[in-house]
């Protein structure tokens, strides 16, 4: 979970009045825009701002005609590859690699933040797309019936500030071989108002305990050779040293509360992992063992 930076909305005029027009295929479609439609239009995405995202009937435009409504609803299309609005897509994708909301997959999609399906003014707003990944894109769309008007349930990305601290952290059950990891919103830590909850309903309804569950395995064994050297090498205290170092490169590379480092720390602190515990989970074959210990003389 993270901030992207606020996208400027210098071209929100030109993407209106490029994209919203009228035209003839037999009989009128589209819609000519007038230039009191352009003012309303900005008008609402003063409003957006204003209220940094939260759902209103404002933002649905009502008072339009139909016609434009459509127009601009379907203007989003014009996002894609080749097509008209395609530089908007790419400013908004530019240096955003990995999800801002889930940290596993890469941006593939635009996510409107309040759904284009309702909110149709909003449909080529820069600050109403967040990139996201396919998974958080569409699990979020599902269960946005489910929110409340006039309440931010979950976090965006571009207005919700969020603090430079440790907020997440995982916690560590190991038996009968498995490791499960549940990530939490810590409690000791001071957030703005409601922004835990929020962060515990994100969590929730994204179902990312239950998406990092499939990740963690085969994130943990690119550590396997390094945890059975400093193992060999200091013990349990050699273990322990390598993961807090290991998390501090994965802190700087990614974010402060990117799942990987904090799954990271939990690890450092579980004495069961770090003294021994850590062979049942990586269960790397005897023999590869062998050779990595020779190897290391």
């Amino acid at each position: 979970m993270r901030n992207l930076p606020l996208p400027d909305r210098e071209s929100s005029r030109v993407d209106l009045t490029a994209s919203v027009r009228e035209y003839n295929y037999k009989i009128p479609r589209g819609h000519k825009l007038k230039e009191d439609e352009i003012a309303h239009l900005l008008a609402i995405y003063d409003r957006y701002d204003a209220d940094l995202g939260v759902a209103s009937k404002m933002l649905k435009g009502a008072a339009f005609p139909k016609s434009l409504i459509d127009a601009v609803y379907a203007a989003y299309d014009r996002t894609q590859e080749g097509r008209l609005l395609y530089s908007l897509r790419e400013r908004l994708f530019k240096d955003v690699d990995l999800c801002p909301i889930c940290g596993i997959d890469s941006v593939s999609e635009l996510d409107h933040f309040l759904p284009r399906s309702e909110f149709k003014p909003l449909a080529i707003y820069s600050r109403n797309l967040v990139p996201s990944c396919h998974d958080c894109n569409h699990i979020k769309l599902a269960g946005f019936g489910e929110q409340a008007e006039g309440e931010l349930a979950l976090i965006h990305a571009y207005f919700d500030e969020l603090p430079n601290v440790h907020f997440l952290e995982a916690r560590i059950d190991i038996s009968e071989g498995g490791l499960v990891a549940t990530f939490q919103v810590m409690t000791d830590v001071d957030l703005a108002e409601n922004l835990r909850d929020r962060l515990k309903h994100q969590i929730k309804t994204l179902e990312l305990n239950e998406r990092y569950e499939k990740e963690i395995n085969t994130y943990l064994m690119s550590h396997a050779t390094g945890v059975h050297l400093e193992y060999a090498r200091d013990g349990k205290a050699g273990v322990r040293r390598f993961l807090r170092t290991q998390a501090r490169i994965e802190e700087r590379k990614l974010y402060s509360n990117h799942w990987r480092p904090t799954l990271l720390r939990a690890l450092s602190r579980q004495d069961d992992f770090i003294d021994g515990g850590f062979v049942g989970i990586f269960n790397v074959p005897q023999d590869i063992l062998d050779d990595l210990f020779d190897e290391e003389g």
